[in-house]
């Protein structure tokens, strides 16, 4: 056993966390120093690009072997150095099917590797970084075929503000790929957004003046803050609950053990979540990266890459308004990639797309069935049931008390239903509730009238989709030339 191992293990035994989760919190939480010395010593001002670049890609590189190991490192190598000859072997106009292909096929061969070798088990292994690797190349592929092989009249205006117009570098390819900040827990970001952070130039304003960006050590110490609440929360409740509880009869059968235990153990299934978000968004920050623009009052936001809102979520008034700020950035990749470009049925496109990345599990296809329904339901009884709670102050408040714990109850349903994985443990799950949320659902989600559809915009940040919306983001309209 070497130091490196030597120091995991007693850390393991000091804490009592399982030895993966130990590797995988302390190699991202390096992106803290890292990141300190990557925005004030490796400053655009002080070094090359190409600097920052191989430094970038080097320090990922090595958090990835000391946290997952050589065999999946090389695993994911292979991962990136395929997908990056599909850019220079194939033409711009079918680049991006083909690397959605091949990028979703050597996912899936990772997931059934997973399936075979680790069955059962809820880790954190290879399959986290390989999917965020998914969105990263069909990103590039996307935004090259956006720059090369379409008219330029055709795209939307997000589209056009990522678009490339050459074809990335190895070293910018790698950079982008396996960046300290990114490349373990995330976010995911466009490769502009990440040519902008690197080269700086999200600290320029349109007309290419130097604008006051300070560093951003507010929004780096509320975050961490708000990560080790998140952490509290997981390990008290993680000391009486467990995912074993929703499953036992013993605290499912009876009232009001049963809707206290799925509140608890979703609460838990959500913080953990919570934690490594806004731990990874805070590191993000840390290394410079996540600059939104101005709010109202002038001050610089650093929002870009936040991937969870937390009070925006446990207060949802309704299910689909809590989806839209959980998860974000792999909701706007999906949008990008599938939702505005399916040629038919693209809400089905993305829910298959987003079932196939996440993993094979037989629960997470119960998980993507109910959220689905609930989806549609939730819309249709706002559309049709809710006007007649408007007509005083008294039973709009009465709707809106209600809606809010079902959107609660439901999104804790789903999420719980995550974490079981199997088919058999889902269903037993569902059975104490004599499944009765998920006919519900289809109940409302069939019978109900569709209602008059809103009138749609020309843009990532619509709200008339069926699948999902997304929180506001603003990307870095310069046009970068690469190389």
């Amino acid at each position: 056993m070497g130091p490196i191992d030597a120091t995991f293990h007693f850390l393991h035994g000091w804490s009592g966390f399982p030895e993966e989760e130990v590797r995988y919190f302390i190699t991202v939480l390096l992106g803290y120093p890292l990141g300190f010395f990557f925005y004030h010593v490796l400053s655009p001002k002080y070094v090359s690009l190409s600097t920052r670049h191989a430094f970038s890609a080097i320090t990922g590189l090595f958090l990835g072997y000391v946290c997952l190991g050589g065999w999946s490192m090389l695993s994911l190598l292979g991962m990136i150095g395929s997908n990056y000859l599909l850019l220079y072997l194939l033409p711009p106009t079918v680049v991006h099917r083909y690397t959605l292909v091949w990028a979703m096929a050597y996912c899936i061969a990772g997931h059934i590797y997973r399936l075979v070798y680790h069955y059962g088990i809820n880790s954190l292994d290879y399959s986290g970084p390989l999917m965020i690797h998914v969105t990263k190349v069909t990103y590039v592929a996307f935004a090259l075929h956006d720059g090369l092989g379409r008219k330029q009249s055709d795209l939307s205006s997000d589209q056009r503000q990522q678009r490339l117009l050459v074809r990335p570098s190895p070293l910018q390819y790698l950079s982008y790929a396996f960046n300290f900040h990114t490349f373990l827990a995330g976010p995911i970001c466009t490769f502009k957004e990440h040519l902008v952070f690197m080269d700086g130039s999200y600290q320029m304003d349109p007309n290419s003046k130097p604008r006051n960006v300070p560093y951003p050590i507010y929004s780096i110490i509320s975050k961490l803050v708000s990560a080790l609440l998140c952490l509290a929360v997981f390990t008290i409740l993680g000391r009486f609950m467990s995912l074993d509880h929703v499953l036992d009869p013993k605290y499912m059968t009876s009232f009001p053990s049963m809707p206290i235990t799925v509140l608890l153990v979703g609460m838990l299934v959500r913080f953990r979540y919570y934690l490594i978000w806004i731990l990874a968004d805070s590191i993000n920050n840390a290394a410079g990266m996540g600059f939104n623009g101005y709010d109202k009052d002038g001050s610089p936001k650093w929002d870009l890459l936040t991937n969870i809102k937390v009070f925006e979520i446990e207060l949802a008034e309704n299910f689909r308004a809590g989806l839209n700020t959980y998860n974000s950035t792999c909701g706007l990749w999906l949008r990008r990639v599938c939702f505005d470009r399916a040629p038919f049925s693209p809400a089905a496109a993305t829910l298959l797309l987003s079932a196939l990345w996440h993993g094979l599990y037989p629960a997470y296809y119960c998980m993507f069935i109910f959220g689905s329904l609930t989806i549609v339901a939730g819309r249709k009884l706002r559309k049709t049931v809710r006007p007649y709670f408007m007509s005083s102050r008294v039973l709009k408040l009465a709707y809106d008390a209600l809606s809010w714990a079902m959107a609660r109850i439901s999104f804790d349903f789903m999420l719980t239903l995550k974490d079981i994985l199997h088919f058999r443990p889902a269903l037993l799950y569902w059975s104490f509730f004599y499944y009765i949320p998920l006919i519900a659902s289809f109940v409302v989600a069939v019978a109900l009238p569709v209602g008059k559809s809103r009138k749609e915009k020309d843009s990532v940040q619509s709200t008339d989709k069926q699948f999902v919306t997304y929180p506001d983001k603003i990307s870095h309209a310069k046009e970068i030339k690469l190389g």
